[in-house]
């Protein structure tokens, strides 16, 4: 060991190593010398925490440890050992996996993925209406959507999060059963657990099909009575559910349990903690980052920093603190599709995740800092060659780019369309 080695082992040896979520205002964050390449989500920007608005940043940038200086803290830092989980939350296996081909070849079999997919959710939210419910397409939908995800999940992602339509509650089932997937796939839940959660996600919301169009339509906020009504859909979703020949007993039980909380304040039956089950806790996940990141025609997308900042916010209370820790280290810093403005001004679309290094992906530069046009290229923000960095995502109506036109992706199947 060279005395270089010696006195970084003694420097982190006064530090104590947290977990993000213990983070608080107050404490001072220490750079601890360890190679960012080999630790890529812990955060190292030295300084006093000042805010809990600065703790959220942090956090909402898919960080997942931090190393604190006891004695430049203004708080009290008590944290478990470093090799210590955070109380109260269970160790999960996260399985970050290569793509086996490249995007541009799998975004057209992928498009092809949801468009099955979404004319099959727009058939069932139908025939509900009318007694009639056919599964026997959904276990060959959700295969189609893990074999897209297994060969490039980058390219069914940008899919759910870049194509217009405005036929929303089909496209939601859809993101929902393909997030839903992805997440299972990155915590290594093994294929048949993994094909569970993508039909609750696809199903999650069959129930609202026996709404009350009065009520789930309405342009307005609901009253009391009617937000009861609404807040039995999952219990609606799950009865159609829950007899069917040869269910996989976790697909209705996540349905039924996507709108609980980990604080016990959701619906319908008030669980809280391990009542809930681990498909439900996944299921809205989905759910809730796809409905803040989606295009309505009454608002635009959240950018996906800022959607997961709010999630991140609904740690221990809405969502269960690990799972939404790691769900945010799946979809990365920038997922595919941002938008975000280099060190030299330029605005560019991530078109490719780096695993090893989050914060550089691969982008295409789009606009210079004059806001002329670029020509079309790719830059590697981790090619040991490039000396540009990114500084800021940019949400895709400031910055006047279409990353779905960027990235080049198929037209969604207008409405209507089987």
């Amino acid at each position: 060991m060279t005395y270089n080695d010696v006195k970084k082992t003694e420097a982190i040896g006064a530090l104590k190593r947290l977990h993000i979520l213990e983070l608080k205002a107050g404490m001072y964050v220490s750079d601890s010398g360890i190679d960012w390449r080999e630790r890529p989500y812990l955060y190292m920007r030295e300084g006093l925490v000042t805010s809990d608005d600065e703790v959220r940043s942090i956090a909402a940038e898919g960080y997942l440890e931090v190393y604190i200086d006891p004695e430049r803290s203004t708080v009290y830092v008590d944290a478990a050992p470093p090799d210590a989980e955070p109380a109260g939350t269970e160790r999960h296996v996260e399985k970050p996996v290569e793509p086996k081909v490249s995007y541009a070849v799998e975004v057209k079999a992928a498009a092809e993925v949801h468009d099955a997919a979404v004319g099959y959710a727009r058939a069932f939210m139908s025939d509900i209406r009318f007694g009639k419910l056919d599964m026997s397409p959904a276990s060959n939908i959700v295969e189609r959507i893990m074999r897209s995800l297994d060969n490039n999940a980058d390219a069914l992602h940008s899919l759910c999060r870049l194509r217009r339509t405005d036929s929303y509650t089909y496209m939601h089932c859809v993101n929902v059963s393909v997030l839903s997937s992805m997440f299972a796939r990155y915590m290594d839940k093994g294929s048949q657990t993994t094909r569970a959660i993508g039909l609750a996600g696809l199903f999650h919301d069959l129930g609202k099909a026996l709404v009350p169009p009065q009520i789930l339509n309405a342009p307005r906020k609901l009253s009391d009575a009617e937000r009861l009504v609404m807040n039995t859909h999952p219990t609606l979703g799950y009865e159609q559910i829950k007899d069917v020949p040869s269910i996989i007993p976790e697909v209705p039980q996540g349905m039924l349990h996507h709108h609980e909380c980990y604080d016990g304040a959701g619906y319908p039956a008030g669980l809280s903690g391990h009542d809930v089950s681990e498909v439900g806790y996944i299921v809205a996940l989905a759910d809730i980052y796809d409905a803040l990141t989606s295009k309505r025609v009454y608002k635009d997308g959240m950018p996906p920093q800022r959607a997961l900042g709010i999630m991140y916010e609904m740690r221990g209370k809405a969502l269960h603190p690990e799972m939404v820790a790691a769900f945010i280290r799946m979809l990365g810093v920038y997922p595919v599709g941002s938008v975000v403005e280099l060190s030299d001004g330029s605005l560019c679309v991530v078109s490719a995740g780096n695993s090893d290094t989050p914060v550089k992906p691969v982008v295409i530069p789009v606009k210079d800092a004059e806001g002329a046009y670029l020509p079309k290229r790719t830059l590697d923000l981790a090619n040991p060659d490039n000396t540009l960095s990114i500084v800021r995502s940019v949400p895709e109506a400031t910055a006047g780019i279409d990353p779905a036109v960027v990235l080049g992706l198929p037209a969604g199947p207008p409405a209507g369309a089987p």
